[in-house]
């Protein structure tokens, strides 16, 4: 089956129909185009921001802000990025992931330790890797992304907006500490996916799951039918999720552009590419029954389209943590949206537990919900597993090794179990059958 394009210009009309939403008042650019690796694209996100102000704690995963130090080049309502930020966006918006402020996660990249010779440093460097200088890699004094021959996108300092440099001058002026490779490298699963993998959806009759990789490769198993992907095909954004349909004969793919990719039985009711976007789409979320489904960004805004109704969003509303995810309330046919702090936020479904306050070891980044709406999990990239409300826990990855972190989860309805994915293609079983990894 030929994918559902890019909603056409000629339909606009009909989405504004279809669709409604709530985001803030600032809108982003598009994402940048296609790109041959996560790298690329990670490079790319910091390229898109040339010539913003630098702002001294200004900035977040989803775009400038202002920090609130008057300084020169960012007075009261001037937005930029300091050093950290412009890295921590450009990571997440590619990626997906969340780093901590002036701070490593352990277990999530890859740490390419100096050289002998900036030269010979530069040589085993790729674009999108995140360079670290002035001390060591958990207290350095300044971060960038590597951009390719030499060069480094960052954000040096006062009344200095975001450019690029090269890794000599910066040499000049501290010590290169190493960089992280927050992504695969354009390396393949066992299953033959283009790593990273970003998420899984199970069959209905919980005999099968499709993984599905950021370059849009969807690999079946079990019952799960093949019904097409992406593959091959040029995307202008990395996908973030996929959904199956209601009865297993179909799936969609959604790319944080608001992309939306229809297979199988799966119909299109409409998307966000094209438009411009206040944060990145993270998650979708089809209605009971399937004749409708929600996107949600990573500023907890909300699009609905076909059935779907709009029940209310957290777009411009402080946030503790970017929204990760969202997942549908089978019982009420409302929503709930899950952040990194696994905070949970309910629209027309009942609130059932959360982490929201609590300290985390690593942030959460995915969720699913029980088909009875009477519970649901959400999973941390170190494979921690939170059960709340009617939703049984049957253990966790947390504590354990892991080749690659969690990045999804789901549910198990033959058996109320569950399964969660890394982003190698790793499959993880509890209280589920095993059908094979990515």
């Amino acid at each position: 089956m030929v994918p559902a394009a890019r909603i056409p210009a000629k339909a606009f009309g009909v989405v504004l129909l279809l669709a409604s939403f709530s985001y803030g008042s600032m809108a982003f650019d598009a994402h940048p185009a296609a790109a041959a690796t996560q790298g690329d694209q990670i490079a790319a996100f910091a390229a898109s921001q040339a010539n913003v102000p630098y702002c001294d704690g200004g900035g977040s995963i989803n775009g400038p802000t202002n920090g609130g130090v008057v300084e020169a080049g960012c007075g009261p309502g001037v937005k930029g990025f300091d050093c950290v930020t412009l890295v921590m966006y450009a990571v997440y918006q590619a990626t997906g992931i969340v780093l901590p402020s002036w701070g490593q996660p352990s277990g999530v990249g890859t740490f390419l330790a100096p050289q002998a010779t900036i030269a010979a440093d530069t040589a085993e460097l790729l674009p999108g890797d995140a360079v670290f200088w002035g001390g060591s890699i958990n207290g350095y004094s300044h971060s960038g992304i590597y951009a390719g021959n030499g060069n480094v996108w960052d954000a040096i300092g006062i009344n200095q907006p975001v450019q690029m440099h090269t890794m000599t001058y910066l040499q000049s002026i501290y010590n290169y500490d190493g960089a992280m490779r927050f992504w695969s490298g354009g390396g393949t699963t066992s299953g033959g996916l283009v790593m990273p993998v970003v998420g899984m959806a199970s069959t209905p009759d919980g005999l099968g799951y499709w993984l599905a990789d950021s370059s849009g490769g969807v690999s079946p198993h079990g019952s799960a039918g093949n019904y097409g992907s992406m593959a091959g095909h040029p995307l202008n954004a990395p996908i973030t999720h996929i959904v199956s349909t209601a009865d297993g004969g179909g799936y969609w793919l959604v790319a944080s552009d608001g992309g939306i990719f229809s297979f199988g039985d799966a119909p299109f009711y409409g998307s966000m590419g094209g438009k411009r976007l206040n944060a990145p789409v993270v998650d979708i979320a089809p209605t009971p029954d399937g004749w409708g489904y929600w996107l949600v960004g990573s500023d907890g805004g909300v699009f609905s389209f076909g059935d779907a109704e709009f029940y209310g969003s957290m777009g411009g509303h402080p946030l503790n943590g970017p929204i990760v995810g969202i997942s549908t309330d089978d019982l009420t046919g409302g929503y709930w949206e899950v952040g990194s702090d696994g905070g949970i936020f309910c629209f027309e479904a009942p609130y059932l537990g959360s982490t929201g306050g609590m300290h985390l070891k690593r942030p959460v980044n995915g969720m699913a919900s029980l088909a009875s709406g009477l519970g649901y999990r959400f999973v941390a990239s170190d494979g921690g597993v939170f059960a709340e409300g009617g939703a049984p826990f049957y253990g966790s990855m947390g504590g354990s090794p892991l080749n690659a972190p969690v990045v999804g989860m789901a549910t198990d309805a033959a058996t109320g179990g569950y399964w969660l994915v890394a982003s190698d293609g790793g499959i993880f079983s509890f209280d589920a059958p095993f059908y094979g990894s990515g």
